[in-house]
């Protein structure tokens, strides 16, 4: 990490400002400052500047906070003004990683426990921002105020409108704030005092103040909007505004106002204009006081406050979840370095009530939203503090974060709509009991409520979150050692006020030291190779993660890794191939990339933005067009065969409506419609290919009320087959959008009873105890005859089509996920499965004869030797994060006609034309 300290000619990401590195000819009234900042962590984990000493020559400094502050000191100076600058770097990284605090203009670095000293002229009137350039989003910033020599400062609209010209000395308040993520970092100076008043806080000034704006946008752009009040654009134009567009990066903004000129006293509210972001927690309040009552500002939510291991701080506190591409750790605690020998995972946080919770998504290259999964059942009960924000549930994806209150005792776990499986929790603990408190009930966003947090599915539910976002609980299948989780060994307060060892509850209803399934070959080889997204894998000359493994298919030996370190390839995730077989098609599930790959020596032929977060790529078997789901927006991008060039998208939603996030899309045999599990609507889309319309909407879901998401479909000779990951189920639908049938993947399931015998039973009466929970990907075999699901809850279940039933369960391991069907070699199929926490590939030999007959064929390790070519080093999570499949050659029907006659070769008959 390295942090920027910024001229005012900064051409780098943010053009972070502090002062110029242009000497000025001075005038003989320009004042000299000596300045030293340090660099600091503070106890929920974020940086902030602190001010350790300002003297200036004019004698005018304000009074500084004592501690560190987000935002940082704001420096006041006059335009000539001369600044001698001390930066002392304090931050620490854990195990000895350098944190270089440093100038981009001429490369000058501090490293840890270093001083360093400047000298800068400030030689532009305006408002700057300084920070760091890689963690400046995690409170690494702070604001220069150059003024004119003067005195002036801009302009004010009084009572009936006029433009009244303002000096310095004339304002009785000054508000610096920051708009970062989703949330406003503010401070304000009164009278040469400085304070913080940090999150979203209530800005206080008594009518008819004088009042100066400085508003900063750091990061992805946003809209500063104030209530009732107007003010100039700037001092040249004649344009009067409430409303002020910020654009990327670093935007800056100042004006000044007379606090309720017009409009007299009240609480006016400030925001973000943008909706995703309102309903994200950017949102504040300013309070115009009466003459002669306290104008005082009120500071929200601080990062030394009251929080878990600071319990004898003043105020409500905040801890951070920093989103990042970082696999498992994908909602990332800030201070988790700490947290984690007591948690055993970096995505858990623990507050008292009154306290609150704040993501910034500083570490990723995609899109996301922040979603309530599951909550105390009392925290969304009107007769409580949280209702208004509990659930919690963004409409757009988007680079952002959120913030919210939280004051109901509890579990609370957040999730991303389009990555459903990251993950990142909140105990909300009462002090005054015993043990951390996972609350009586919860419920959950499916909509089953008032769930006893003794229950099976509760318990389950938290074994889960300790396997996804532990790497250390991850499956590995070249290990002799048997599965051993890490569990935290706390106390927690459950249903009747129980207090248990969570540790204990974990392994005695789950086991422990669990042992593996051996690693063994299918007799009869496949034809071709297997394309395998090992999407958590880490290499040598990557920050990001992900590889392609490829397996050859007629000696079960890895044959390749691809990690195309020279694009940082970041999680690549599904796959399809043009007919030739000649290219892959990949995409990069956390960025906006579409990659194309020579499929013959795993080279990078191009590397094109495609959209946010795309998918899943299928072609259209008449033409080779490619069709991409764009997963973080609204639409299915298409790029015609032979082109790198995308075109307009096919709309999954109609212009204003909600974006659908459609993701694992199938195309229909005759390549005549599109099909998308809309995850975002709750609906399965049919969309024509010629003409791009709406052909139909099915709805979703039908075992529980709410929130199925749709996440996959299969195509068959007639039918589709959509899973929905949170409903626990399969719909049926035919090609016109018509529901036939929803098969409840969860019937023989209990999710009351403690773990035992009654936990999974025949409930159903069809003669098998079988349970699919959160369905993934779903493919039908090219005759149409069986569908393979891969549940990520750690199962393999067999559709038979003819009678739409599950007729078969096989096991998997723990983050099921990717499936596809491949050629066997001889007649019939192979199903290829893959799980995210585990480094094997599963091959299931599909019975089409007798589908309840299929069976675990081989199980094979995903972790390459030295010997397997590769164009980067793997370093961490070898073979892990299995998640899309491809079989090439590509053998569905409506594509496997298409194939050159080289491929063919090793196809049978049927194989060649598999619905005749």
């Amino acid at each position: 990490m390295k942090l920027n300290i910024s001229g005012l000619n900064f051409k780098t990401m943010m053009t972070l400002v502090l002062f110029s590195v242009l000497w000025f000819a001075c005038n003989t009234f320009a004042a000299t400052h000596d300045i030293h900042l340090s660099a600091n962590t503070l106890p929920n984990g974020q940086y902030a500047f602190k001010m350790e000493k300002h003297t200036s020559s004019d004698g005018a400094t304000p009074l500084y906070p004592a501690e560190a502050t987000i935002p940082g000191p704001t420096v006041f100076v006059k335009k000539g003004d001369i600044l001698n600058v001390t930066l002392t770097n304090n931050i620490q990284l854990p195990g000895g990683a350098q944190f270089k605090v440093g100038l981009t203009v001429g490369s000058i670095e501090v490293a840890y426990g270093e001083t360093r000293s400047y000298t800068y002229t400030a030689n532009d009137v305006g408002t700057f921002a300084y920070g760091d350039e890689s963690s400046h989003l995690l409170g690494l910033f702070g604001a220069l105020i150059v003024d004119h020599a003067d005195g002036s400062v801009q302009d004010l609209v009084d009572e009936i409108g006029n433009r009244v010209a303002v000096k310095r000395s004339d304002v009785d308040k000054e508000f610096v704030m920051f708009m970062v993520g989703s949330t406003f970092w503010g401070s304000e100076t009164v009278n040469g005092v400085q304070r913080p008043l940090w999150t979203n806080p209530t800005l206080g000034a008594v009518q008819d103040d004088i009042v100066r704006f400085h508003i900063l946008s750091v990061g992805p752009g946003h809209t500063w909007h104030l209530h009732a009040h107007r003010w100039p654009d700037n001092n040249n134009s004649d344009s009067i505004i409430d409303v002020k567009l910020l654009k990327d990066t670093l935007d800056t903004h100042s004006f000044t106002i007379k606090a309720g000129a017009g409009v007299g006293t009240g609480h006016w509210q400030y925001h973000c204009h943008l909706v995703s972001h309102m309903e994200a927690g950017m949102a504040g309040k300013f309070h115009v006081a009466a003459k002669g009552e306290s104008g005082e500002s009120l500071a929200g939510a601080s990062p030394s406050g009251k929080i878990f291991l600071n319990p004898t701080a003043s105020g409500p506190g905040l801890v951070t979840f920093e989103v990042s591409d970082e696999p498992g750790q994908f909602f990332r605690s800030v201070r988790s370095d700490i947290l984690s020998p007591i948690t055993k995972t970096r995505s858990l946080e623990i507050i008292p009530p009154g306290s609150s919770v704040h993501f910034i998504m500083s570490d990723t290259n995609a899109v996301h939203t922040i979603t309530s999964l599951l909550w105390p059942s009392d925290a969304n009960d009107t007769d409580h503090g949280d209702h208004r924000v509990i659930p919690f549930s963004q409409t757009k994806a988007y680079k952002g974060g959120a913030i919210l209150q939280l004051d109901v005792p509890g579990l609370y776990v957040f999730t991303c709509k389009v990555h459903p499986y990251m993950f990142g929790a909140v105990i909300v603990d009462d002090p005054a009991t015993d043990g951390l408190d996972l609350g009586e009930s919860i419920d959950i966003v499916t909509g089953i409520n008032n769930l006893p947090t003794s229950s099976d599915l509760a318990t389950r539910l938290l074994r889960t979150f300790f396997v996804a976002t532990t790497q250390e609980n991850w499956q590995d299948l070249t290990s002799p050692n048997p599965w051993h989780l890490e569990y935290p060994s706390v106390d927690v307060r459950i249903t009747g006020g129980a207090v248990a060892n969570l540790k204990t509850v974990l392994e005695s209803r789950y086991g422990q030291d669990i042992k593996l399934a051996s690693l063994f070959n299918p007799t009869t080889p496949g034809v071709g190779e297997v394309w395998i997204n090992t999407q958590f894998e880490k290499t040598a000359g990557k920050t990001k993660p992900g590889t392609i493994t490829v397996l050859d298919a007629s000696t079960w030996k890895i044959k390749r890794k691809i990690a195309l370190p020279e694009i940082n390839m970041n999680h690549p995730h599904n796959m399809w191939s043009n007919s030739d077989q000649t290219i892959v098609f990949q995409t990069q599930w956390f960025d906006n990339k579409l990659t194309f790959i020579n499929r013959e020596d795993g080279k990078l032929i191009n590397n094109i933005q495609i959209g946010n977060t795309p998918s899943h790529v299928v072609t259209l078997p008449t033409n080779d067009d490619l069709t991409v789901a764009i997963n973080g927006e609204n639409g299915v991008r298409i790029i015609p065969a032979g082109t790198m060039s995308p075109q307009p998208m096919i709309m999954t939603q109609l212009p204003g409506q909600t974006a659908a996030g459609p993701h694992g899309h199938w195309v229909t045999p005759d390549g005549k419609l599109i099909v998308t599990p809309n995850v975002n609507t709750s609906d399965i889309g049919l969309y024509d290919t010629t003409t791009g319309g709406i052909v139909a909407r099915t709805p979703a879901g039908g075992i529980f009320p709410a929130a199925p998401h749709p996440l996959a479909v299969g195509v068959s000779v007639d039918k589709v087959y959509t899973t929905n990951l949170l409903d626990h189920s399969m719909n049926v639908s035919d090609l016109n959008g018509k529901l036939l049938k929803t098969i409840n993947l969860i019937a023989d399931y209990d999710p009351i009873s403690p773990t035992g015998p009654d936990t999974v039973k025949d409930r159903d009466g069809d003669g098998l105890a079988t349970v699919g929970v959160l369905p993934i990907q779903t493919p039908v075999d090219p005759t149409g005859r069986v569908v393979v699901t891969a549940n990520t809850g750690g199962s393999i279940t067999i559709i038979d089509t003819k009678l739409d039933k599950v007729v078969a369960m096989l096991p998997c391991d723990p983050g099921c996920h990717g499936a596809n069907f491949g050629a066997k070699l001889g007649g019939g199929y192979y199903a290829y499965v893959t799980s995210k926490f585990s480094n094997q590939l599963i091959v299931v030999d599909v019975d089409l004869d007798n589908p309840a007959n299929s069976k675990i064929a081989g199980r094979i390790s995903l972790v390459a030797d030295k010997s397997v070519p590769t164009d980067d080093t793997v370093t961490k999570l070898a073979g892990t994060g299995g998640q899309g499949v491809y079989a090439i050659p590509n053998i569905y029907n409506g594509w496997v006609q298409n194939l050159p006659d080289s491929w063919k070769t090793n196809l049978t008959a049927s194989q060649l034309n598999p619905v005749p």
